[in-house]
C-alpha cells in the first residue's frame, strides 16, 4: 500500500501487546488503510518477546528502534527524532505511552508540524516524592503548551487534560473500540477441562481477571472482597496476566508477590489461581461464567479487558474508575463496582452467584450487544482518521 496522504510518525516506548499497544495497531492500521505512510518510533521489545512489532510490520508500517525511549531524557533524542519527522516530510507526530509523550511533542514542535497525544489512561508518577513531583511539573509543562491534540478515551481523562493545560477545544473523547472475534464453542469436555486448569471445581462460580499484576488493576483489592467474612462463596478466580518486563518490572514484581502472600496468609489457596500470560483467553472467557476487573484507575470507562469480555458474551463486573460508560445500562449489560472499594466488589460478586445460569446469559447476551453497536474498532478507526486528517489540514492552511 502507498500513502499518499502522507507521513505519520507514532513513538511507542513498550511494544508489547498490552492495551496501549494494540490501541496504537488498531489506529495504525485504520490510518495506513486511509492511505498515510506509517513510521513507528518504537523502545525495546520486551524481555518475554511478547511483541507487537509483527503485526505493525504486517499493515505495511516501518519499525524502528530507538533505545533511548527507554529512558526518554538523553538529550540528542528530540533533536533525532525531529531529524526522523523532517527526513520523511512527516505531517504528525503521535505519542502514546506516558513516558514517550514528552519527546513527541518536543520532537513534533522541533520539526514544525503537530503533536498528537493518545491518551489511553489516568496519570500516575511514580519515584520519591521529589522525583515524582519533577516528573509531574516536566511533564505538564510540556504537554499544556504542545498538545495539538488529546484524542483521550474518556471525560475522566479529558478533565484531567484540561485541567492540567491543555485548551478544551485541543482535548477530545474518543472511546476505544475492538474488533468483535466470532463466538467461541466449546464442546462440554473441553469446557470442562479448561475450568479444572483454571482452578475451578464442580460448583464454582468461576471468575476470569485479565490483566498485568500491577497495583493499578488491583488484584489485591479483588482478592481482599474474596476473604471478607462471613465466608467466601463457592467461587473460583484466575487472574491472567503477569508482571511488567520493562521499566516497572521491579515494583510490579513485588506487587506480585504480595498477591502471593495475601492468598497463603488469608486461605485463599482454593479460590484464587495464577495462571501467567495466555494466549487463548477467548477460549478462557467461553469456559468462565463471568469477568471481574478490579483496577484503582483506568482510562476507558471500559477498558479493552471488559470489552474483550463483554463481547464474548461473559458477564462483567468492572469498577466505575472513569465513570459510566457511554449507552451502558447498570444491571442490563453489566454490573458496577465502587473503585477501589473492596465491599462494593464483594456485593457485585454476591450478585452473580445468586443468578441462576439464564440470568447470568442474559447478561452477558446484552453486554455482547452493546459492543457490537457502539464500541467497534471499524468505528473509533475511522474516528481518529478523521481528527489526524483535521489537524493535519489546519496545521497546513
Amino acid at each position: 500500500m502507498t500513502g499518499s496522504a502522507g507521513h505519520v510518525h507514532m513513538t511507542l516506548r513498550l511494544p508489547d501487546r498490552t492495551g496501549a499497544a494494540r490501541m496504537a495497531l488498531a489506529f495504525g492500521s485504520a490510518l495506513r488503510g486511509a492511505g498515510f505512510d506509517l513510521t513507528l518510533v518504537h523502545g525495546s521489545v520486551p524481555a518475554d518477546g511478547r511483541s507487537i512489532l509483527p503485526d505493525f510490520a504486517a499493515i505495511g508500517a516501518a519499525t524502528v528502534l530507538e533505545s533511548r525511549l527507554d529512558r526518554p531524557w538523553g538529550p540528542l533524542l528530540v533533536p533525532d527524532l525531529a531529524a526522523r519527522v523532517r527526513r520523511d516530510a512527516g505531517r504528525v507526530v503521535i505519542g502514546v505511552n506516558q513516558r514517550d509523550r514528552m519527546p513527541a511533542l518536543l520532537a513534533a514542535s522541533r520539526a514544525g508540524v503537530p503533536g498528537v497525544l493518545v491518551v489511553g489512561n489516568q496519570h500516575h508518577f511514580w519515584g520519591p516524592r521529589p522525583v515524582a513531583a519533577l516528573k509531574r511539573r516536566s511533564y505538564w509543562s510540556v504537554v499544556a503548551a504542545r498538545t495539538s491534540l488529546a484524542v483521550c478515551t474518556s471525560t475522566v481523562v479529558r478533565d484531567e487534560m484540561t485541567a492540567a493545560g491543555v485548551p478544551a477545544d485541543r482535548a477530545v473523547v474518543l472511546p476505544n473500540g475492538i474488533a468483535v472475534p466470532p463466538p467461541v464453542q466449546l464442546a462440554g469436555p473441553e469446557r470442562a477441562r479448561l475450568r479444572a486448569e483454571m482452578g475451578a471445581r464442580d460448583g464454582d462460580l468461576l471468575l476470569v481477571n485479565v490483566g498485568r499484576l500491577d497495583l493499578q488493576k488491583g488484584q489485591d483489592l479483588l482478592l481482599e472482597a474474596l476473604a471478607r467474612p462471613p465466608h467466601p462463596p463457592p467461587v473460583h478466580v484466575a487472574l491472567v496476566g503477569t508482571t511488567d518486563s520493562a521499566g516497572a518490572a521491579r515494583r510490579t514484581a513485588e506487587f506480585a508477590a504480595s498477591l502471593h502472600r495475601t492468598v497463603r496468609d488469608r486461605g485463599l489457596d482454593g479460590a484464587v489461581s495464577f495462571l501467567g500470560w495466555r494466549e487463548d483467553v477467548g477460549r478462557l472467557l467461553a469456559a468462565a461464567d463471568a469477568y471481574v476487573h478490579a483496577a484503582r484507575w483506568e482510562g476507558p470507562a471500559l477498558p479493552l479487558a471488559v470489552m474483550e469480555a463483554m463481547a464474548a458474551g461473559c458477564p462483567a463486573v468492572f469498577p466505575d474508575c472513569s465513570g459510566r460508560p457511554p449507552w451502558f445500562e447498570p444491571g442490563r449489560h453489566g454490573l458496577m463496582a465502587r473503585s477501589g472499594d473492596p465491599a462494593s466488589l464483594r456485593r457485585r460478586i454476591d450478585e452473580l452467584v445468586a443468578m441462576s445460569g439464564p440470568q447470568r446469559s442474559a447478561l452477558g447476551g446484552e453486554g455482547a450487544r452493546l459492543i457490537r453497536e457502539h464500541y467497534t474498532l471499524e468505528e473509533c478507526g475511522r474516528a481518529f482518521v478523521a481528527l489526524i486528517r483535521d489537524v493535519v489540514d489546519r496545521a497546513g492552511s
